[in-house]
């Protein structure tokens, strides 16, 4: 375990060391910051504007970062050659694995948290200047469903890397980040895709279109921005069940990492 954490380490200095990764976090901060000027052209609209706008970008940096960054997780120590300095020393290959997860997922925290924080700063600031106006029009704060929707985008950003970590173990950074893209697309609509195979006339699209919807990750499901601006249940059971479906499906993505890290050969 303490070469895991090693590995981890020495992948959370390189992301935080990235010239990318404060220019990302700088504009996140600039579109949060931004939701200000836009929630001023409507008074009805703060809370939506602000809350809604704000966990978008958020959701958009945390995303870009995740597939720009998970793209060359493995690629780029087999670029730089230094894989071989690497498994020169007594680490496993599962764990190289293992620790670039790690690693990667602590910087999207930090960022996440940072993220969060100047978001709430801005919320905090626009309900105590309209505080009657929110109450209002939207009945409420929703402040615990804000947090639970930081939550979730941050579930669905280590779903992302995983994914990106699969394809980053087998190809080039190119194909990995659009392999990536692809995947994240049909995750935001994998309900459509499953009213897609319930409503098709032919039993082999219906088939095919079934699988599909089993194998993809379900992404739309981490989305409930909408309660976190309007106020809405997001109940334990949901936060339990989201959770679990997170962790299972990351764990299935780095035993498949694993499974193709264990069989390349470095030349």
């Amino acid at each position: 375990m303490y070469r895991v954490w090693s590995v981890a380490h020495n992948t959370f200095i390189e992301a935080i060391r990235d010239r990318v990764l404060y220019s990302m976090f700088l504009f996140a901060a600039l579109m949060i910051l931004s939701t200000l000027v836009f929630a001023s052209i409507s008074a009805d609209q703060y809370n939506k504007i602000v809350k809604d706008l704000g966990l978008t970008a958020i959701s958009v940096i945390g995303i870009m970062i995740s597939v720009f960054l998970g793209m060359g997780l493995v690629y780029k120590e087999i670029e730089k050659k230094t894989v071989y300095n690497i498994f020169s020393k007594p680490i496993r290959r599962y764990e190289f694995i293992l620790g670039k997860y790690l690693g990667l997922g602590s910087t999207l925290l930090l960022l996440t948290i940072g993220m969060s924080v100047i978001l709430l700063l801005v919320v905090l600031y626009t309900e105590i200047t309209h505080g009657g106006m929110i109450e209002f029009y939207y009945g409420g704060h929703y402040y615990a469903q804000f947090f639970k929707a930081v939550y979730f985008q941050y579930l669905e950003f280590l779903v992302l890397i995983a994914i990106a970590l699969v394809f980053s173990s087998f190809t080039t950074p190119i194909m990995s980040v659009l392999f990536t893209f692809l995947t994240l697309a049909m995750g935001k609509f994998s309900s459509d895709i499953k009213l897609f195979a319930q409503e098709v006339e032919s039993p082999l699209v219906g088939y095919v279109t079934d699988f599909i919807y089993v194998v993809i990750p379900h992404l739309d499901s981490f989305n409930v921005r909408h309660e976190a601006v309007y106020g809405g249940e997001i109940n334990w059971k949901l936060i339990f069940y989201t959770t679990g479906y997170a962790v299972l499906y990351t764990l299935a993505l780095l035993k498949l990492s694993i499974v193709i890290f264990n069989r390349r050969e470095f030349k």
